[in-house]
C-alpha cells in the first residue's frame, strides 16, 4: 500500500515536468475551471484537465479532454457557439494535423477555443479555452 502511495505521488510530481498534460481519463470532472464562462458549450464527456487563473489580467484558460473525432468536434463547435450567443471571429482549421482554432466573443470581448490531439492517446483530443470571465469584462460606458 505504501508503494502505492508513493508511486501515485511521485507521478502526480514528475508528470507536469515530462509535459503530461492527464493522468486520467476515466471520470468526468465534477469541478469546473475557476471564473467559467458557462455560456461556451462543451462536447458531451469533456473532463476538466487543467486551468489557470491570470497572474496579471483578466484571461483564463482552461484544457479539457474530450473523446471523438476531429471532425465532430470541429463541427460542434461550429454550430454551437452561434447557437449560444456568440459571434464567430478568425479560423485556422489543419484537419491533416488535427488542429483548430477558433475565436469568438460575445460583447466584444474576444474568446479562443483550440482543439488538438492529445499525443499519449490517439482517441481523444485537448480542447483548450483561454476566456475572458463576465466578472472582469469592462461595462459598457455611458453616451
Amino acid at each position: 500500500m505504501k508503494i502505492a502511495k508513493f508511486l501515485a505521488i511521485a507521478t502526480l510530481m514528475i508528470a507536469p515536468m515530462l509535459g503530461m498534460r492527464a493522468l486520467s481519463f476515466a471520470e468526468p470532472s465534477p469541478a469546473m475551471p475557476q471564473n467559467w464562462d458557462s455560456n461556451i458549450p462543451l462536447p458531451p464527456g469533456a473532463v476538466l484537465m487543467t486551468s489557470s487563473v491570470p497572474k496579471s489580467g483578466m484571461v483564463y484558460a482552461a484544457d479539457f479532454s474530450v473523446k471523438g473525432d476531429y471532425k465532430e468536434l470541429v463541427d460542434f463547435y461550429e454550430k454551437e457557439l452561434p447557437k449560444a450567443g456568440f459571434a464567430m471571429g478568425p479560423k485556422v482549421a489543419v484537419p491533416a494535423r488535427k488542429v483548430y482554432n477558433r475565436n469568438f466573443n460575445k460583447e466584444g470581448m474576444m474568446d479562443s477555443v483550440v482543439i488538438s490531439p492529445i499525443a499519449q492517446d490517439s482517441s481523444r483530443f485537448s480542447v483548450h479555452f483561454a476566456w475572458m470571465p463576465e466578472a472582469a469584462k469592462p461595462a459598457s460606458k455611458a453616451p
